[in-house]
């Protein structure tokens, strides 16, 4: 007998509701709200701090908590785990605080190389003995990078004189990140072969990355992502 389960105000055959869940690739989402709710079933919430958590929306409306927990429950929420849906953005937010805050040094030294970002040009083109001459051009100073990359580059940096950036290194290409990392800023660097492309590349400046608020949340985040990757590997695999 298949089981039926409520979604709403609709009734779901268990084999269906499955179907759905693969079908749109859902099922990762799944475990990973699995394993992270187990954490924060170990985390408290006083019904204080819960009403400090949501004192703009209860300033709103008074009523706020009801409905929320009305909403859950329409949406198949227990009865039982009503009170912890409610507080879950509390227990997430004090877990992140309590598990990954004290990490943020760390992580952000070992990750920093990855987080500095560079203002560079870069010229791309699958035609590698145009690139090789248009290299050789940019060394003698024959012609400028700017008009080079508007007239022969395959990518987007063609519509800006082949000029990018700042982009953090983390978010390159891998190969390109290499080059760019031991670059000299104002020399142009040979060209190394980047999926199927030609790409000469020229460093104007590094920037290194700041420890503040802005960082400290992307930290804490990458932190996050990092230990439930761990945890679905450990807990379903």
């Amino acid at each position: 007998m298949s089981v039926e389960v409520k979604v709403g105000k609709r009734v779901l055959q268990g084999d269906e509701l499955f179907s759905l869940l693969s079908g749109h690739a859902l099922w990762p989402q799944v475990m990973e709200a699995m394993v992270v709710d187990r954490a924060l079933h170990t985390f408290g919430c006083s019904a204080e701090a819960i009403a400090g958590f949501y004192a703009s929306e209860l300033a709103a409306d008074a009523a706020f908590l009801e409905k929320r927990r009305a909403q859950l429950l329409l949406e198949g929420v227990s009865e039982g785990e009503v009170d912890f849906f409610v507080s879950r953005p509390l227990r997430l937010k004090l877990f992140k605080e309590q598990r990954f805050v004290p990490l943020l040094g760390s992580a952000f030294l070992k990750m920093k190389g990855s987080l500095d970002s560079v203002l560079f040009s870069m010229l791309r083109n699958k035609d590698h003995e145009l690139t090789r001459e248009l290299f050789f051009r940019l060394e003698s100073g024959e012609e400028s990078f700017d008009f080079l990359a508007a007239r022969y580059a395959e990518g987007r940096e063609s519509e800006s004189g082949g000029r990018l950036g700042p982009m953090e290194m983390r978010l390159l290409h891998p190969a390109l990140a290499r080059v760019l990392s031991t670059a000299q800023p104002g020399v142009v660097n040979p060209p190394v072969l980047i999926d199927g492309f030609g790409v000469i590349t020229l460093l104007h400046e590094k920037r290194a990355a700041r420890f503040d608020d802005a960082m400290k949340v992307y930290l804490v985040d990458q932190l996050f992502r990092e230990w439930v990757r761990g945890e679905v590997q450990a807990f379903f695999y």
